[in-house]
């Protein structure tokens, strides 16, 4: 079966080859999104200055003949607030498309992540969705370690359908998530989602599973929608079964709403982590915020979010997408208070 995987890929590439293309268009994008941010773990306090998801980026792509088109993307992390970052860590790949879909390889988010991406209304910010769905070895809490949920896969191959009534199915597969070569293909994964999408609405369903540590083999079905009531108004949610993770099985769901008012948007939204195997293990977190718009390029925002933990979990406030995260002690509320600046170009 994974001879038949990597037969293909390679016949898709060698295909690209022979085909005469025409100059390349290159683009030069990023965002810096830094915040100032008061943050609690629930026994003390502290001020810092934080980097979240800040990039800078380069794309090129070439038309080909037979309606085919080459592209490549390399995009770093930057810390704004630390000055450093690392050459090519976040998306980036190569691949071909056309009248059949796209395929392309290299280092990106999985269709799971993605579905996350389109519905959380604070991504990389004070309250981030990613503060309940990820999953540590204790599972009791989202540490820096262990098995993890929303992740940017090592060396994935990515096909995506065209779209179709505007149904798109996306297949995310990696031989090892990790560094090097291989001979056993451990950390091997699969990720796999199913979009509808039109103007005002989306939904989606993705499955994800790979092999981890400890005879784990973790997975998970998330399902994620939102709908535009009106122009102004905007309801979100999102659900996820993990199983087979450290802890045991566990549920994340919420709800979120934005409402914009001319330049100002104001949001929010609630998330619940049940309890895995163990009891007192799970914590709901309420964010809320305001955005100011300078232009499409240029927001200004203010949120505050609290995490209430049960006596014997950990979740934070402050992890996902951002640089500077604060553990939370277990059994405690963990809060944030975040004044940030986020400019694209």
């Amino acid at each position: 079966m994974k001879t038949i995987k990597f037969g293909l890929v390679a016949a898709a590439v060698l295909a690209s080859l022979a085909v005469p293309a025409m100059a390349a268009d290159v683009t030069i994008y990023g965002r810096a999104h830094l915040s100032l941010d008061s943050l609690d773990n629930g026994d003390e306090d502290g001020t810092n200055v934080s980097s979240n998801s800040s990039r800078l980026g380069f794309k090129a792509s070439t038309k080909l003949e037979g309606g085919l088109e080459a592209f490549v993307q390399i995009e770093q992390n930057i810390r704004f607030d630390e000055g450093s970052g690392n050459w090519a860590s976040r998306d980036s790949f190569v691949g071909i498309k056309g009248d059949f879909g796209q395929v392309r390889a290299g280092q990106f988010d999985t269709p799971l992540k993605a579905v996350r991406s389109k519905v959380d209304m604070f991504g990389d910010r004070i309250g981030d969705i990613r503060n309940l769905t990820r999953t540590s070895t204790s599972g009791t809490g989202n540490a820096d370690i262990g098995n993890v949920f929303d992740e940017r896969y090592k060396n994935g191959v990515h096909y995506r359908s065209p779209s179709m009534n505007n149904f798109t199915f996306d297949l995310h597969y990696t031989p090892h998530n990790n560094t090097g070569a291989t001979v056993d293909n451990v950390q091997e994964s699969y990720s796999m989602s199913v979009s509808y999408e039109v103007k005002g609405f989306y939904a989606a369903v993705a499955y994800e599973t790979f092999e981890g540590q400890n005879d784990l083999d973790p997975s998970a079905v998330r399902v994620g929608v939102f709908y535009d009531i009106t122009d102004a108004f905007r309801l979100a949610g999102m659900y996820q079964n993990a199983s087979d993770v450290p802890g045991g099985d566990r549920n994340v769901y919420g709800i979120g709403a934005s409402y914009k008012m001319g330049a100002y948007t104001l949001r929010s939204q609630y998330y619940v982590a049940g309890d895995n195997d163990a009891d007192d293990t799970g914590a709901n977190m309420f964010v809320v915020g305001a955005d100011r718009n300078f232009g499409k390029d240029l927001v200004m925002y203010v949120a505050y979010g609290v995490t209430s933990n049960d006596d014997n979990a950990n979740f934070r406030v402050s992890a996902g997408g951002r640089d500077t995260q604060l553990s939370t002690i277990r059994g405690e509320n963990a809060s944030g208070l975040s004044l940030g600046l986020q400019y694209s170009f």
